[in-house]
């Protein structure tokens, strides 16, 4: 497009300048036209699935827009235009320029322009040859002028037209009757830019809202965790009454940092209006930090499963990505305390954390076990930093009083259970890994050497554990499988037997299961290997067991539960997962969306074994 210059010669007065080099000819309808009406087009674009006409008229002239015998409702913007005022001789421009926007008709793709006089008579048309445009120049955007806001309220929001348009709305002046809002809170975090914000919206049909910071960035609620919110409902619902069904919002963004500022906007004829404005906080780097703010977001409890995938999951999993990440720069400190059993059949990783009391009763049934003594390497895993200064003096005591070998490992951070067992099993040098939990311990010796014997017997099984019970005798684990809990959405790992008298156990043998327990498990290394480990993307705890019993059985084998071999294991004497402390109910509702993401398919066909992504 080429504005005028000023006393450069003016075009004849009907004559149309269109994208087309080649002018189409004018076709008279009427007595030729005075010298004084004068029409000009600049260009004729098709911006996505706008027709938009930009030119200059003189005074008194009404354009409008026809396809064939149809003719279209088409807004015009009248715009200053004072080179054409310049040329012509006028002491302004006002109102010479003209956008003309109109919905364009795919079945009627050559557009006609049309002009009248005062009395509505026919002074003459022009085909256009609208051209297809996907952007702007810095010209085009100009030559808008203040069309640029009825324009932007008729194209697809956030998309590249409309961010382009969008910067040159100018602000309301009036309030806002097509949309209401408010920002609550919001938070970044500094280390990875993520940041949330959370608040509420509610807006007319057509009417486009969107958050911007204070370096103009747009944002779009697409994607955002929506539901209904009764507060809303109440205070606003009477003037939308289609709106309010899921006004609040929560929403991930990129790129931002504590003490940044976001606004709610929203779009109409009248210019862009702030609807609520909103400085970050911060937004905490470690997870579970991460994981309290987010949880004390108010949601239902019976909604949380449903916000998980949309928002939960999207801040936190980049977190636990970037802790995972740093683990790998900690350096690791070993211990090794007698001599260790040369070319062990089977490592032993026992995971620490909150106590360590308990490693001398395992130390006491461990060196009772000749086939342990000889065959097994013993790994206890420090993952809590709060144990490391007094285990190194405990440490050294018990292998005085046991004479039993084991090494110590600690690994500069906290990594959880499956970071705990994957940190244990890099310093294994056994065929096989059982993985142990410190408050489980052997009943009688030959315990280790069973589970092994499974393994080295039976190739078709990946996994195996024994009974666990309670410090009474009662059933903590004979086996796992999934339970639905409708009320919450999940599923959750159930130990169907917990609770009952272990001579109720109906298995008397090897059975083949769907999970078992990690809190005692053995398989061989290669397979564990083979399936990459224990998965740390969990957050705190549950499902990591299931997780990799699931893995396990994708790459073709089985798990199973070994009846004959009992462990005593001071668990919980039951699976609460209503009426236990808020946090950690919704800690178990984000895992377990995680896993049944993952592995919702096979859960639900029942038996049938997972296949292979």
């Amino acid at each position: 497009m080429k504005l005028l210059s000023p006393r450069k010669p003016i075009a004849d007065p009907i004559k149309i300048i269109t994208p087309d080099p080649v002018e189409a000819p004018v076709v008279p309808v009427a007595p030729v036209a005075p010298p004084a009406a004068l029409v000009h087009v600049d260009a004729a674009y098709l911006l996505e699935s706008q027709l938009v006409v930009v030119g200059w008229a003189s005074p008194g002239l009404s354009l409008a827009l026809a396809h064939e015998q149809f003719a279209p409702e088409a807004r015009c913007v009248r715009v200053e235009r004072p080179d054409v005022a310049a040329h012509v001789g006028l002491p302004s421009g006002a109102g010479l320029g003209f956008v003309l926007i109109v919905e364009a008709q795919a079945q009627r793709p050559t557009p006609t322009l049309q002009w009248r006089d005062k009395e509505q008579r026919l002074l003459g048309t022009r085909a256009l040859q609208p051209q297809k445009c996907t952007e702007l120049s810095a010209q085009e955007l100009l030559a808008l002028g203040i069309a640029a806001t009825p324009l932007a309220t008729v194209l697809a929001p956030h998309g590249a037209l409309w961010q382009q348009l969008i910067d040159r709305v100018p602000a309301a002046q009036v309030a806002c009757t097509a949309a209401r809002g408010y920002l609550e809170v919001a938070a970044a975090c500094r280390q990875s830019g993520d940041a949330v914000v959370v608040g509420w919206t509610v807006q007319a049909p057509g009417t486009a809202v969107w958050l911007e910071d204070d370096q103009g960035t747009i944002h779009s609620l697409a994607g955002a965790y929506r539901r209904f919110r009764q507060d809303v409902q109440d205070a606003v619902g009477h003037d939308f009454i289609h709106g309010c069904r899921d006004a609040g919002f929560c929403l991930r963004l990129d790129g931002l940092a504590p003490g940044r500022v976001l606004t709610l906007k929203a779009l109409t004829t009248a210019g862009v209006h702030a609807l609520g404005e909103v400085q970050c906080g911060t937004l905490p780097a470690d997870p579970v930090a991460a994981a309290r703010w987010l949880f004390g977001l108010s949601v239902p409890m019976a909604e949380m499963h449903r916000r998980v995938p949309l928002f939960d999951s999207a801040v936190l999993e980049p977190l636990l990505r970037r802790r995972q990440l740093a683990w790998q720069e900690l350096p690791v400190k070993l211990r090794e305390l007698g001599t260790a059993v040369a070319d062990p059949i089977v490592s032993v990783i026992v995971p620490l954390y909150g106590r360590t009391d308990f490693v001398e009763h395992q130390l006491l049934e461990f060196c009772k076990d000749a086939w342990f003594a000889k065959h097994a390497e013993l790994i206890y895993v420090i993952d809590d930093p709060r144990l490391v200064d007094g285990f190194l003096t405990e440490a050294e005591t018990l292998h005085r009083l046991y004479r039993l070998p084991f090494k110590w490992v600690w690994g500069n951070a906290n990594r959880g259970f499956s970071g705990a067992n994957n940190l244990g099993a890099a310093q294994a040098s056994g065929l096989h890994l059982l993985f142990l939990n410190s408050d489980a311990f052997p009943q009688k010796p030959g315990w280790l050497e069973a589970l092994v014997e499974v393994l080295e017997t039976r190739p078709e099984i990946g996994a195996v554990g024994p009974r666990l019970v309670f410090g009474d005798g009662s059933i903590q684990h004979s086996g796992m499988e999934f339970m639905r809990r409708e009320e919450l959405g999940i599923w959750i790992n159930h130990h169907p037997r917990m609770g009952l008298d272990a001579a109720l156990d109906p298995h008397r043998e090897l059975t083949t299961m769907r999970a078992i327990t990690g809190a005692c498990m053995a398989m061989r290394r290669a397979d564990f290997d083979r399936i990459g480990g224990w998965d740390t993307g969990y957050l705190i705890g549950d499902f990591e067991d299931s997780d990799l019993c699931l893995k396990l059985q994708t790459a073709g084998l089985d798990v199973a539960y070994l009846p004959t071999v009992q462990l005593t294991h001071l668990e919980r004497q039951s699976f609460k997962l209503l009426g236990q402390d808020e946090f950690r109910t919704r800690v178990v509702i984000y895992n377990a969306v995680r896993h049944q993401t993952r592995w919702g398919a096979f859960i639900e066909q029942g038996e049938q074994r997972p296949q292979a992504a």
